[in-house]
């Protein structure tokens, strides 16, 4: 705009001050740039500081260009219009004031602009009418500028809104999840003496009844699940501070996805599983990690409960990125529950509580994995699983 008025208007205006105002004013800008690019908090002092120096150095070129008779000097309401839409109350009444003497003292104390050579002597007619193109200039730039700065504040204010509304999401999740692990916890405790009385008791009906071999078939079944029983107390005592036994040893990455798969159908003997496995090879040397398999076997019962005929799980990684898809041909789950799964207890069994999924997802997230539910083609629902194994590998 000054070029405009010196070099299109030939006006005479004292262009080494305007140029220092103008150079002054960048170098603030830069400095509020700077600060905002570092990531430390910016205070609501800080930013009307900011906006008051704005106004200080707009004020003066204002000053040296006509005062309050330049058509420019709308643009004193834009700071204004910033504080209003960022600033509390107090400092927007501040900044309300601070503006007003600003416009106050240009009405009475300013340089005033020299008339255009090319129109020196005209009427004061032609006079005015350049004075209202310049106000209609100066009103197209404070909208232009008006729109820009309060949509990119909005759009700043959503996006903290939307981390906001994270935040309270993953602190209710967490809450539910520190409540549930106490809650395991004392069940641990209490179930421990029970399972070791079942499996005393199993272990001497075996002794008694050895030449029974239907009846040594199923207590063969009842000890299996009762030491399944017993190793998931010793996982949740493990995460509640106490020493685990079993766990935590180093192991192929492959074979611990089959060792998930052959635990799963020690569990689930009817149901039928399309399990493949590929990748990399070799490959990478993983922690057993007791979360992550349970977190699997979660999400296989699931599959198998609503399809039992027709599970599949297929696994695929490269370097230290692990994808897991299961799969099943249920009756599927509708969109609006899809959104809900891992965010709050849910579940489509009559008798369900939806705990193991809410568990399954915290301990994918834990691991810096996600999981992404969709419906299938042909009926059915999917688990895609994506994570990061950075975190559980054994460097040699």
């Amino acid at each position: 705009m000054l070029g405009v008025a010196v070099f299109g208007l030939a006006m005479q205006l004292p262009l080494l001050l305007l140029s220092m105002g103008i150079s002054v004013h960048v170098l603030i800008n830069l400095f509020a740039w700077w600060r905002v690019r570092t990531g430390v908090a910016v205070g609501a002092k800080e930013v009307l500081s900011q906006l008051c120096l704005d106004v200080m150095v707009l004020t003066c070129l204002l000053y040296l260009t006509g005062g309050a008779s330049n058509p420019f000097v709308s643009l004193l309401l834009l700071p204004l219009v910033v504080a209003a839409t960022i600033l509390p109350k107090r400092q927007v009444w501040s900044m309300a004031l601070f503006v007003v003497i600003a416009y106050g003292w240009l009405m009475f104390d300013y340089h005033a602009m020299s008339q255009m050579e090319s129109h020196a002597g005209s009427h004061v007619e032609e006079d005015f009418n350049w004075h209202v193109t310049g106000m209609w200039f100066g009103f197209l730039l404070a909208v232009a500028m008006i729109v820009f700065f309060v949509l990119r504040m909005a759009e700043s204010l959503r996006e903290r809104d939307r981390v906001l509304a994270e935040a309270r999401e993953a602190a209710l999740r967490d809450e539910r999840l520190v409540a549930l692990g106490t809650l395991a916890a004392g069940a641990a405790h209490e179930l421990g003496t029970p399972l070791s009385t079942m499996a005393v008791l199993t272990q001497e009906l075996e002794q008694e009844y050895e030449h029974d071999l239907d009846l040594q078939q199923r207590l063969a079944i009842l000890r299996q699940q009762v030491d399944r029983c017993k190793e998931t107390l010793s996982m949740i005592s493990a995460s509640s501070g106490q020493l685990r036994a079993e766990g935590g040893g180093r192991i192929a990455l492959d074979q611990f996805l089959q060792t998930v798969v052959a635990d799963w159908r020690s569990m689930r003997p009817g149901a039928q599983l399309d399990f493949d496995v590929a990748g990399e090879q070799p490959a990478p040397i993983i922690i057993s990690e007791k979360g992550l398999s349970q977190a699997l076997i979660t999400f296989l019962d699931n599959a198998a409960d609503s399809s039992p005929d027709a599970v599949e799980m297929h696994c695929r990684w490269q370097a230290s990125q692990l994808q897991v898809e299961i799969a099943d041909r249920g009756a599927g789950m509708p969109d609006e529950y899809q959104q809900q799964v891992g965010k709050v207890p849910f579940t489509t069994k009559v008798e369900g509580q939806g705990l193991g999924l809410l568990l399954a997802h915290a301990i994918i997230q834990r691991l810096d994995g996600r999981v992404e539910v969709n419906a299938r083609s042909g009926g059915g629902t999917s688990v895609k699983l994506e994570l990061d194994l950075s975190g559980l590998l054994v460097n040699d």
